[in-house]
């Protein structure tokens, strides 16, 4: 049997017709699509096959489609008999990996993404009220610790480290007219480039503490199973056998990919690593850390493993 290690791409990562081809290809993909817009109360199918970017932007459909693109893409890897000795999600896609890890199942998946991204809209929402316009942006030539430091030194309130994303890329998330004013600081202390995200809220911050709370509330009336193989959390940056611990967590702290990463490199370098989703943003990341990740979004890719 292949020794794979599957991680998934989180919010951000959506595209207009993403999945269609598995749709087009796998009945057992077009069951999950039906199911998937049952519970959103989405036309999936019609949003991914017509909508646009503008659309997908929003949190409810961005993270509905992101989850039924990168299930649809697990789902035709299983028919081939691949399955993960490991797996890690990038903030939303931890969801996903808890679905490959058999923690819960496709139907309690859809009903989580439904609720988290309905109470993240709703607290996003309120945040804008009581801040105004939020932003997040990836800070492109630094590290964690770079950054930190600029942060700590330009000392503006409701600006947080959201994403450690690489030893080469850090999001900040926040007030967009805080980030506003520390783009020149950090470009003065060495940042090649930073990036405005197409994203409708304060993720990884404590402006969504609302949120978190209320979907730690609605986990308890989940069953959650022990994961039959390594599960990584992102709050923790390890593998976690009690992740209900921290899945309402990653709402409000920082995704610790980088640690992820460097984890995944030390434990599991000779095995095969699968970005399961249309997105290729973790197998860049990856590259940082001179690891190989295959895509895995497309009937094409799949079929060429």
């Amino acid at each position: 049997m292949e020794k794979l290690v599957m991680c998934f791409p989180g919010q951000g990562s959506q595209q207009p017709n993403m999945a269609i081809d598995l749709y087009d290809y796998s009945p057992k993909v077009k069951s999950l699509f039906q199911m998937a817009s049952d519970i959103s109360h989405l036309d999936l199918y019609k949003i991914l096959k017509e909508g646009d970017a503008e659309i997908l932007k929003k949190t409810e459909v961005a993270q509905n489609a992101i989850a039924l693109a990168s299930l649809s893409s697990f789902i035709l890897l299983k028919e081939r008999g691949l399955d993960p000795i490991a797996v890690a999600g990038f903030s939303l896609g931890e969801l996903m990996a808890l679905r490959a890890s058999c923690v819960i199942d496709d139907e309690t998946l859809f009903n989580l993404i439904y609720k988290r991204s309905s109470l993240m809209a709703l607290s996003s929402d309120m945040a804008i009220k009581k801040y105004g316009p939020v932003a997040m942006a990836a800070i492109i030539g630094l590290n964690v610790t770079a950054v930190e430091k600029v942060l700590n030194q330009a000392n503006i309130n409701n600006i947080y480290i959201a994403n450690d994303n690489s030893d080469k890329q850090v999001v900040i998330s926040g007030v967009k007219e805080g980030i506003e004013k520390i783009v020149p600081l950090l470009k003065e202390n060495g940042a090649k480039r930073v990036v405005m995200l197409k994203v409708s809220g304060p993720f990884h911050t404590p402006l969504l503490k609302e949120a978190e709370v209320s979907f730690n509330q609605y986990l308890e009336t989940i069953q959650l199973n022990k994961p039959k193989c390594a599960l990584y959390s992102n709050v923790t940056g390890q593998i976690e056998p009690n992740i209900e611990e921290y899945i309402a967590k990653q709402i409000t702290n920082r995704v610790q990919w980088t640690s992820i990463m460097k984890d995944i490199k030390a434990r599991y370098e000779e095995y095969k690593i699968l970005e399961v989703g249309v997105s290729k943003t973790l197998t860049n990341l990856f590259k940082t850390e001179k690891i190989i990740c295959r895509p895995c979004g497309t009937v094409e890719q799949i079929e060429g493993l």
